[in-house]
């Protein structure tokens, strides 16, 4: 009877020691829970992590150009100046009508009128009226956006404000960028990971600066002559694309924290 009952203890001792044994290797293996104090000296539990940063670039091919225009004409008459702002507009729209371009790709601004004045003596003395008038043309190709600054450029009344490179669905192509550089920020995680014997876990936090678009403007005035879309002449050289710029760059990053196991 003593000798059951002693060996019925020592089964008892036995589960208990596996069971204590089992405990803890499980928790040798788990992610171990380490203590961190916060600004209010409050004590945390923080598991292991790794934090890592990953950018991404490319360029893409333009598919618009947006081009910038100023028409500006100066006289002693307020009405005339005006009237004659009118008539020179007709010089934009008929370069705009030859290379097939439609009206509705074409915004103007209202026309400013403005006083210019001359000082003389102490004296200010009115001299005139500066008339002005900005045009933004959308083109959805290199070579009638070359085509047309050409052919604006030769104009004396008419100034090329600006030039730009992009992108039709700039969206899609930030939002493909800014997955590229997450996934390229897990990789390098994993490779941290792997590097210490260790998995990752749970993806704590992403930080990231999506999809940042450059854009590359290009300034430049050309000498031509207007040219009617399909005539030739001699005197007037071929529109020169390589004024305009043909390319957009997209970047993205990425900062993500992931836990370790």
């Amino acid at each position: 009877m003593v000798s059951r009952l002693l060996n019925l203890i020592f089964l008892l001792a036995l589960i208990v020691c596996t069971v204590f044994l089992i405990r803890t290797v499980k928790e040798y293996r788990s992610p171990a829970v380490l203590p961190s104090v916060d600004s209010n000296s409050s004590v945390m539990l923080e598991v292991p992590r790794v934090e890592v940063s990953a950018s991404e670039s490319k360029k893409f091919a333009a598919d618009k150009f947006e081009m910038g225009f100023r028409l500006e004409l100066r006289g002693k008459d307020k009405e005339t100046v005006f009237k004659l702002l009118g008539d020179r507009r007709t010089v934009i729209f008929d370069n705009v009508k030859s290379l097939d371009i439609p009206r509705s790709d074409v915004e103007q601004n209202s026309v400013d009128v403005r006083k210019e004045w001359s000082y003389r003596s102490g004296k200010r003395e009115l001299v005139g009226y500066v008339a002005t008038q900005e045009f933004s043309i959308t083109v959805g190709n290199k070579a009638d956006a070359a085509a047309l600054v050409q052919a604006l450029s030769s104009e004396p009344d008419v100034e090329i404000s600006r030039t730009a490179a992009l992108l039709k669905d700039a969206e899609t192509v930030q939002s493909a960028m800014i997955k590229e550089a997450s996934k390229k920020a897990m990789r390098k995680a994993k490779d941290y990971a792997e590097g210490v014997g260790a998995n990752l876990g749970r993806v704590l936090q992403v930080n990231g600066d999506g999809g940042s678009v450059y854009y590359n403007p290009a300034h430049r005035r050309m000498n031509g002559l207007f040219l009617a879309k399909g005539v030739m002449a001699e005197s007037a050289p071929a529109p020169d694309e390589s004024a305009i710029a043909d390319s957009v760059e997209v970047s993205a990053s990425a900062h993500i924290v992931v836990e370790l196991k």
